[in-house]
């Protein structure tokens, strides 16, 4: 289930127009709009002393045409006479903003109630030349609301999307505020496992039980090759170089991240690159004998959490061992 604040993110916008945004557009850092708990008071890098909104640079125009809302740059359209007109201020203009932020209690443990695996990576068959941004986003419910920012699509899709904050049509803009009662969750102790579950190419799924986790390895024994195994605190909140991060994305939501390149893999000469892969999604700290989540102790828990079921490949949550798993196939490119 993909989750929103506000009303305006669940409608169908009409574009006036086209602008073309820079290639810098879409970094990951982006202006938190969704709140966020933090277990262990860790995971995420956020920008520090920030006390007030401050809204600068280009923006857009925005109002309601009949039903349809519409967005446009100035630049290339001029609002009609007598509407009520707003300004959305892209996550690219320097602006800055930060919706609620909620550290946790040491030894309380914080219980996701979903885990949400990307749309794409449960309904789209990949080629061994794909490139997959692997996303998890985890959500809990909230005791007291926290603030959070109304934010807009304006521009492409995928990688190059562009959202922004809906603002007065004033000046200095005041971006609109409201408050929400969930949040998404960040955990230094995330960890990320990719593994070739069989050597072949074959279609048939692998069997269930061939399968076991091993929680001191962070891994599936019986698996023919591991590719990636990455823990978020491995190298600080930005997680190890090509591993595992938590990012902030250009929703301004809180979440996990993997670009993963099958055409750059290197697996052994016996594995095939196509065939099926397990991804895992684990929390260190949750086993007697397992990973120990660096300096942390974990507040974490999805062992309780849904998960959205896929049109090809159906997400699963491990209650022993406090993980989620999706499995997929890849074919051979042609």
């Amino acid at each position: 289930m993909k989750r929103g604040v506000v009303c305006r993110a669940t409608r169908t916008w009409l574009l006036a127009g086209a602008v073309c945004l820079p290639a810098g557009a879409w970094a990951d850092s982006h202006n938190l709009s969704y709140p966020v708990v933090l277990p262990e008071g860790a995971g995420l890098s956020l920008r520090a002393g920030l006390t007030a909104p401050r809204l600068e640079g280009h923006w857009w125009y925005g109002w309601t045409q009949g039903d349809t809302p519409v967005v446009c740059a100035p630049s290339t359209c001029t609002p009609p006479p007598g509407v009520d007109v707003w300004r959305v201020y892209p996550q690219d203009q320097g602006g800055h903003w930060q919706a609620g932020v909620l550290n946790g209690t040491p030894g309380a443990i914080v219980g996701a109630s979903e885990v949400d695996w990307s749309d794409a990576l449960e309904n789209t068959t990949w080629s061994t030349a794909s490139a997959i941004r692997v996303e998890t986003t985890l959500y809990t419910p909230l005791a007291e609301p926290l603030p959070a920012y109304e934010m807009l699509h304006l521009h492409g899709q995928g990688a190059r999307e562009m959202q922004g904050v809906v603002a007065s049509d004033t000046d200095p803009a005041i971006p609109s505020l409201s408050e929400t009662g969930d949040a998404t969750v960040v955990t230094p102790c995330a960890r990320l496992t990719i593994q070739k579950l069989e050597p072949s190419d074959s279609a048939s799924r692998p069997r269930e039980e061939r399968f076991q986790w091993n929680a001191a390895t962070g891994e599936w024994n019986g698996a023919a090759y591991t590719l990636v195994n990455s823990a978020v605190w491995e190298k600080g909140d930005q997680g190890r170089a090509r591993g595992l991060s938590s990012v902030v994305d250009v929703r301004g939501k809180a979440l996990f991240r993997y670009d993963w390149e099958l055409w750059r893999a290197v697996l052994p000469s016996h594995v095939s690159a196509a065939g099926w892969y397990r991804l895992t999604f684990s929390l260190d700290g949750s086993a007697a004998g397992g990973k120990r989540c660096g300096g942390y102790a974990l507040n974490t828990s999805i062992a309780e959490a849904d998960v959205e079921v896929g049109e090809k490949y159906p997400a699963v949550v491990d209650v022993v061992w406090n993980l989620s798993y999706v499995d997929i196939y890849v074919r051979q490119k042609d």
